[in-house]
């Protein structure tokens, strides 16, 4: 009986150091305040967001000037709005929305879904209150307009 006390307690023992050292794993990036694996502390979600955010996007214009829904295709060759919403950023950031409107107008003009009336293209930003854009849909607090440019009939 005492082989046998022995080999449980030696199996206890390894359990609760496999226990102990996969709970020291889980704090390990607490504690050194870095993000990763195997517990990540996801800081972008743990600090408060601000109470008003700037969107850049991209609008067709009609004959009017009134602004167009586009799809993700057309804005930016892909269906990933986070990826979309990042060239657009990029591009005004570096000074090249010029370059990005005409690129737009480009797809826009053979897009077979598009509006038939939109003749142009505008890339902006706009700041919202986050609170009254998600419970009014309301309109943005301040608009940038950083390029504007002819659809590309050409093609």
């Amino acid at each position: 009986m005492s082989a046998s006390a022995s080999e449980s307690g030696v199996g206890r023992t390894g359990r609760v150091l496999v226990t102990a050292a996969v709970v020291g794993a889980l704090f390990v990036p607490v504690a050194l305040d870095r993000d990763g694996l195997p517990l990540s502390t996801y800081p972008m979600y743990s600090s408060a967001r601000p109470a008003e955010v700037t969107l850049v996007t991209a609008y067709g214009l009609d004959e009017a000037g009134e602004q167009v829904t586009l799809s993700l295709g057309v804005i930016g060759r892909s269906d990933d709005p986070l990826v979309v919403a990042g060239e657009l950023r990029s591009a005004v950031r570096a000074d090249r929305a010029d370059d990005r409107c005409e690129e737009i107008a480009g797809r826009a003009a053979t897009a077979g879904s598009l509006d038939a009336t939109v003749v142009g293209i505008e890339i902006v930003s706009e700041r919202y209150d986050v609170v009254d854009r998600v419970e009014s849909s309301a309109a943005p607090l301040a608009r940038t307009v950083h390029a504007t440019c002819p659809l590309d009939e050409g093609g």
